[in-house]
């Protein structure tokens, strides 16, 4: 544990953390309060600290006073208020001087220890209440019925922060408490169902949290309690309550509850019972006041270990972690959940031993208190006026003409003014400008069109101004080496000269636009310096006050000079990345160990700063990015408009309950550097290394971190990259340099060897050209085409409205008149390059509809081209325009022709004709046998029996070799490699051989010039959409039935296999290196996956001796994917891929999850019917 840490434990008494089991609560009233009293009692108090160090080594004690008479006696002011407690109808101050809690793991220990001191004690008192206490064996309370004290802050760095004063006054390790005893209504507990009473609580009889739906939260008792401070932080109790039975008798009905807690602010106490009594106090908010009653009780203040000269903390036998919450993987690397965590790391006992400073720890910690703030309270960021209610911010009369000066002012009153002044309502209700005083580093959209424009705007593409969708990668590297003000003056220089220019007026608003909205940065970082000041105003630890105004100093020097040291440089970076989002473009970070590598050597060269205090910034930079996330899927609100996930030129519905936290905040590491030689250099650094161990030690979603691998990577990024991916979370994704860049050096004549290795991931997985690409997809359904090579150019929708199906493409010929696989292979293609073309044309077709719209002049500014020319991204203005037709569901559509093979063409294994398999397609293997497939009239027993048929075929399908499965799959793999070489084909063929979309293309050539060239990068990636994607897809020969999940991205189908056989499917060109845009391939493997064969497995992927360009591993089991779905607070750190990112599997939406459990784990184990060979 860190020393520092440790010595703020120390100071506190030795009994204040430690697990009450049984106890003695004696409340004393003295007879005097003189100095005399004041020595005797201490030395009674010490004389007891003594008698149980030596003789009850296991047992402890904390004493109290009433604060009046300690402040007396020390000559000290301790304040206090009680307004609320002295209410007097559900609480009762009955006071007291002295309070005595004795604590033992043994109920004729407790009783001993009381009588050590009692008579010395009776001399000095008028009064003693004692209150014998004790649990049940379980733990259990309230009849047995429920656990308490789960979510106490008794980690280390909660019982420092929360719990204990700070500082180094007379009181540092002081603490208050409050008592009051609560007698149980058993007549009205007894009258209320099961369900009901969990509703009370909040929980179930096994400690999990029922997820507060919004309309019933405001009365369960753990929301009640749950308060936050001025800065929207909870700052926690630590609860020791135990049961009493004075008359009752009986396990099962004990009399009540004696409610001890302790804080490091008394006013806390005040606030929770506030939040629980409401306004109106006769009738409390809180509905577990209608089945207690508060009998007496008091504020006490609890004197530290050095006030009173007693046994102070002795972490790691004092301190101890609730037994619900002590699950984590037997790998030593993932932990379930955030309080297992925290022990585990500020005890020291996590398995690497690097574990995150006390710093970093503390941070953490807040940030897990805000997500548990999701689990009790839902709250949605408003919408935002619009721009014509907002011009007084900006000092404007009117709204401009330009929409891209529009653009720029709507950015400026957002980032100056909305979402950043700590004056604006928005930022306080919405907790924007808070900030921790050991913090290193700190969408919705303004409307500004006009009714009519919007209607246009929804008429022509279903755009609005929250269109700009970002998901590309900004140049980051020129903010770092120009800095803000420099910028700003070169963009108003070119607007200056645009304006001697005729018909200039799109560029002179696009460089006044762009201009303006690097201005709104500016005084974000203004508003961010001051509230920094405020915070370094209000600090009490001097190294919290050292450290605000530190970063109040960087702040301001950042808002017009470039950075000069590796913390200004993250500083500015992620102030770039937050503006960004905060004006709607959700953007990545790009390779951001390069950025920085060059300032981390300079400043370790000058000795400015050591690696440790680098890990420190990297860690906390890590924090800010995951700190905000949605926990309980119950109170997600769905902020998104018809245009607002449009990343093609079209409104759309992305699967949106599949993308709950999804951000687009992803981290490139390692990879080539971009130069042109024709022998790679490595790039991977020292930043490499820090930003991988801050995937591994710190658990949040955010950011992903992709990691680019190449051969003769040095062995100590292949070991680290292991030692994250067994924490979960999947970071960090693999790439395959030799391969990727290959395919992106041959995916358009503009792009260079330097250009090709300078890629990074766009917030999903596809590689962009790094600070210099726009990008556009659109999907591709090989499903679809198989289909409707069976149907006659129709889906399996058939029935009485469309008959045998929707209608889609050419009429194939019917089923009966194929002969031969290859017949049908070949009409399949057809169908194909159809929804190929139908593809690209749909994305072309919009190219340049988010002008005039929804431009981006703040991004633009970021990206190599667009100040180059004058020109908004949305204009055409970046360097390289990326275009991808994504192929889904591909693994899917090989195992389906396969099955299609073996089941009606190959007479070794044939066991029905094509078209009574496409029969048994359309009717859903039998699971919905409907007309004109089957005659209603011939009755039930007659479809029954084909249903039979259909479902014993569909267990012959299942039965087949899959595609990538690793197990007798040479013919099934033979005939991906002919998928693929053709589908990369087409793809490519449909834009540098146009037929069908020539005059699309023509048009966009003759606006933009001749040297514009798309860059084409065929793709397969169903991100989240692998739920949502099979909702249309009719049943498949795999044995998929209609409607349901299909394989993610070039994932195979689920299966337990070996990850080396099932990687060599992918060995292949045409997946490798003509699969640009990236062929994702996600894994799970299993908790106990070694590590070292992890790091060998990464080696081979590294060095291309297994196939793939792109790999995401998920480490966790099934028990555990099943452990989240039934207690999801109990596992709240498992993170799983999804998509492009990570997300936390507890919230996912159940059919989500159960996609992600049936997806197919990996080993390097060999198994024959179930035993390891």
């Amino acid at each position: 544990m860190d020393r520092g840490l440790r010595s703020a434990l120390g100071l506190a008494q030795r009994g204040l953390p430690m697990r009450p089991i049984y106890g003695h609560i004696l409340t004393i009233f003295l007879k005097k309060h003189d100095k005399e009293t004041q020595s005797r009692l201490l030395k009674i108090i010490q004389d007891l600290d003594e008698e149980i160090n030596t003789n009850h080594p296991d047992e402890a004690f904390i004493a109290g006073f009433a604060p009046a008479l300690w402040g007396r006696w020390v000559g000290r002011d301790i304040p206090i208020s009680s307004t609320v407690l002295q209410h007097g109808l559900q609480f009762k101050d009955t006071g007291g001087d002295v309070l005595l809690y004795i604590k033992s793991r043994d109920r004729k220990a407790a009783a001993a220890i009381v009588a050590t001191f009692i008579r010395q004690l009776s001399l000095l008192a008028n009064d003693v209440h004692t209150l014998k206490l004790g649990k049940r064996p379980d733990g259990r309370v309230m009849g047995g019925r429920y656990v308490d004290h789960i979510t106490n802050p008794n980690d280390p760095i909660s019982l420092a922060e929360d719990i204990l004063v700070g500082g180094k006054g007379p009181d540092s390790g002081a603490t208050f408490g409050f008592t009051q005893k609560f007698t149980f209504d058993w007549q009205d507990i007894n009258s209320q169902p099961g369900e009901g009473l969990d509703a009370v609580f909040g929980r179930r009889p096994n400690g999990e949290i029922i997820s507060q739906q919004a309309s019933q939260a405001v009365n369960a008792h753990i929301n009640c309690a749950h308060t936050l401070d001025h800065n929207r932080d909870q700052r926690k109790l630590l609860r020791q309550a135990l049961p009493y039975d004075e008359t009752n008798q009986h396990a099962s009905r004990e009399e009540g509850l004696m409610f001890v807690a302790f804080c490091n602010e008394q006013m806390r106490f005040e606030e929770v019972l506030q939040s629980m009594l409401g306004d109106r106090p006769e009738r409390p908010v809180d509905r577990l006041m209608d089945f207690v009653q508060g009998e007496g009780g008091a504020y006490w203040y609890i004197p530290s270990a050095r006030e009173l000269g007693v046994s102070g903390v002795r972490t790691g036998d004092d301190t101890y972690e609730d037994p619900h919450w002590k699950l984590r993987s037997k790998n030593g690397y993932l932990f379930y959940n955030t309080q297992d965590y925290m022990h585990q790391m500020a005890e020291g006992y996590y398995v690497a031993g690097d574990q995150p400073s006390v710093r970093v720890l503390s941070l953490l910690s807040r940030s897990f208190n805000h997500w548990r703030d999701g689990w009790m309270k839902g709250g949605h960021f408003p919408a935002l006026p619009h721009l014509k209610d907002l011009l007084h911010y900006a000092k404007e009369d009117s709204v401009p003409t330009s929409i891209l000066e529009r653009k720029g002012l709507a950015n400026y009153i957002t980032l100056a003014n909305l979402l950043s002044s700590p004056d604006s309502k928005v930022v306080r209700d919405t907790g924007l400008a808070r900030i921790t005083a050991k913090e290193l580093v700190r969408k919705e959209v303004i409307p500004y069109l006009t009714e009519d424009e919007t209607m246009a705007a929804w008429l022509k593409c279903q755009l609005s101004e929250g269109s700009a969708m970002g998901h590309i990668v900004p140049n980051f590297q020129t903010l770092v080496d120009q800095g803000l003000g420099a910028m700003i003056a070169d963009l108003d220089q070119k607007a200056g000269e645009a304006r001697k220019q005729q018909d200039s007026t799109e560029i002179v608003s696009f460089y006044s636009s762009a201009s303006k909205s690097l201005v709104g940065v500016q005084v974000y970082l203004e508003n961010w310096a001051e509230i920094a000041r405020k915070a370094h105003a209000q600090a009490t630890d001097a190294d919290d006050v050292e450290n605000m105004a530190d970063v109040e100093k960087r702040l301001r020097r950042l808002i017009r000079s470039p950075p000069t040291s590796f913390q200004d440089a993250v500083q500015l970076i992620f102030s770039m990345h937050a503006c960004l989002h905060l004006v709607g473009e959700l953007t990545a970070f790009g390779r951001i160990d390069q950025i920085l590598w060059p300032f981390l050597e300079k400043d370790l060269k000058d000795g400015k700063i050591t690696l440790d205090f680098a890990q420190d910034i990297i860690d906390c930079l890590w924090i800010k990015i995951g700190e905000n996330a949605f926990v309980n899927r119950a109170f997600i609100h769905d902020y998104r408009s018809y245009g607002t996930t449009s990343v093609n030129g079209m409104g759309g519905n992305f699967p949106q309950g599949g993308g709950i936290n999804q951000w687009v905040q992803q981290i490139t590491i390692g990879g080539y550097k971009p130069t042109d030689s024709e022998t790679p250099e490595g790039g991977a650094n020292p930043v490499t290394l820090l930003c991988l161990k801050a995937a591994r030690r710190i658990p949040v979603n955010a950011p992903s971190v992709s990691m680019r691998l190449y051969k003769g990577i040095g062995k100590e990024y292949i070991d680290e990259a292991a030692a994250s991916i067994l924490s979960g979370g999947a970071h960090p994704a693999l790439y395959n340099d030799d391969k990727l860049c290959e395919g992106l050096f041959r995916a358009g004549e503009t792009v260079t060897r330097a250009w090709s290795r300078h890629y990074s991931a766009d917030g999903c997985f596809e590689p962009m050209l790094s600070g210099a690409s726009e990008f556009t997809f659109a999907s591709v359904e090989p499903m679809a085409a198989l289909e409707q090579t069976l149907n006659q150019g129709s889906t399996y929708g058939a029935g009485s409205v469309h008959l045998r199906g929707l209608k889609q493409t050419f009429r194939a010929p019917p089923a009966s008149t194929i002969e031969t696989f290859e017949q049908l292979q070949e009409l399949f293609l057809q169908q194909l390059a159809w929804l190929i073309q139908r593809s690209y044309h749909f994305v072309l077709s919009a190219y340049g509809n988010y002008e005039g719209i929804c431009p981006s002049p703040l991004l633009s500014a970021m990206l190599d081209g667009c100040v180059e020319s004058g020109r908004d991204l949305t204009a055409g203005g970046a360097k390289f325009h990326m275009v991808a037709p994504l192929c889904i569901g591909v693994a899917n559509t090989i195992d389906s022709l396969y099955a299609i093979k073996k089941l009606v063409f190959d007479p070794a294994s044939a066991r029905v004709t094509l078209p009574e398999l496409v029969r048994c397609l359309i009717c859903d293997w039998g699971f919905n046998i409907i007309e004109p497939f089957q005659d209603k009239s011939l009755g039930p027993a007659n479809a029954a029996a084909n249903a039979v048929r259909y479902q014993e075929l569909r267990d012959v399908a299942l039965a087949l070799p899959k595609w990538a499965s690793g197990k007798r799959d040479d013919e099934v793999k033979e005939l991906g490699r002919w998928f693929f070489d053709n589908m990369v084909r087409m793809c490519v063929d449909a834009v540098r051989q146009p037929t069908g979309l020539k005059p699309v293309l023509d048009s966009i050539y003759a606006k933009h010039g001749p040297d514009f060239e798309f860059v084409v990068t065929p793709g397969v990636g169903t991100f989240e959409g692998f739920v949502g994607d099979g909702l249309t897809c009719g049943a498949s020969a795999d044995g998929r039935r209609s409607g349901m999940p299909i394989a993610s991205d070039m994932s195979p189908v689920p299966a337990y296999n070996n990850i080396y056989k099932a990687m060599s499917s992918y060995r292949d060109d045409n997946v490798e290196i003509g699969i640009s845009n990236a062929a994702p391939v996600d894994m799970n493997i299993p908790e106990d996956f070694p590590l070292e064969h992890l790091k060998e497995f990464i080696t081979a992927f590294s060095e291309g001796s297994v196939g793939g360009n792109l790999l995401t591993l998920t480490c966790a089991d099934p028990e555990t994917y099943k452990g989240a779905s039934e207690d999801p607070e109990k596992y709240n750190l498992v993170r799983v891929r999804m998509g492009g990112w990570s997300e936390f599997y507890p919230t996912m939406f159940p059919d989500y999850q159960e996609q992600q459990r049936r997806r197919p784990y990996f080993d390097v184990k060999e198994t024959t019917n179930g035993v390891e060979v």
